[in-house]
């Protein structure tokens, strides 16, 4: 193309934005000498940018779709820019689009997934001296639920039953126990007993506890949502299947 035409600075300060766009500069060039000269036909345009003319409808066809220049005329063919604020509102609003398309098919899904992908390897392995500590401050969580499922007894020390106590009158807490026991009457509480370890779940967290065969108290604790999600539900298997103790249960 003629590199003297005057539209050629104009044209350079925007190329490259307009690249991004995915608009050529072919078709930026037309498009602007249109707007300056008025309408045109593609034999006129082809003279005047020095293009040959089968090149030049594809980049009229093209504007076209765009909404950027429209034809006025048949017989020849004639092609005029539409205005150059009507041109920037279509631009304004396909960016925009673009934009929120890709925040719903991208942006979001992603965000999603790496909200929770941190908690995936959040495991956590616990010794025997951490277990009251962890299980005292998963109870001073802030959670709707305080759900305990405890076989081995020593874990049920005053100091949890405290905890308990206190998150019942704000939150749905439920214990399971192997045998009865005096528990606060505020707590409900059913009996399993066939069941085996323990643990806690609440809206964030789960801790599991296990004994190994020398009769050592182990744990496993995470924040993923899917180990958060199947322990609510395992619990609630349990719960169904557990006696009623007391009027709280």
């Amino acid at each position: 193309m003629n590199q003297d035409l005057p539209i050629d600075e104009i044209i350079g300060r925007i190329s490259k934005l307009a690249s991004g766009l995915g608009i050529s500069r072919n078709e930026l060039k037309v498009y602007f000498l249109l707007l300056m000269k008025g309408k045109m036909t593609a034999k006129e345009l082809s003279d005047n940018l020095g293009v040959s003319y089968t090149k030049i409808y594809p980049v009229l066809s093209k504007l076209e779709s765009r909404g950027w220049v429209k034809r006025v005329g048949k017989k020849p063919a004639m092609f005029a820019a539409n205005s150059l604020v009507d041109v920037w509102s279509t631009v304004k609003k396909n960016i925009l689009e673009s934009v929120e398309k890709i925040e719903k098919d991208v942006i979001t899904p992603l965000s999603l997934l790496f909200s929770s992908q941190p908690s995936l390897y959040n495991i956590i392995l616990l010794p025997p001296e951490s277990l009251q500590n962890t299980l005292q401050q998963i109870l001073k969580e802030q959670s709707t639920i305080f759900y305990l499922a405890i076989s081995f007894e020593e874990l049920l020390n005053d100091e949890i039953l405290k905890l308990l106590e206190a998150n019942a009158y704000k939150s749905d807490v439920k214990l399971i126990l192997t045998r009865p026991r005096e528990i606060p009457p505020v707590i409900n509480f059913k009996v399993n007993e066939s069941m085996f370890g323990s643990g806690v779940v609440t809206n964030r967290s789960i801790m599991l506890i296990i004994k190994s065969s020398e009769g050592v108290l182990f744990g496993l604790y995470s924040t993923h949502v899917y180990f958060v999600e199947i322990g609510k539900v395992y619990f609630n298997y349990l719960w169904e299947r557990s006696s009623k103790q007391g009027n709280n249960a």
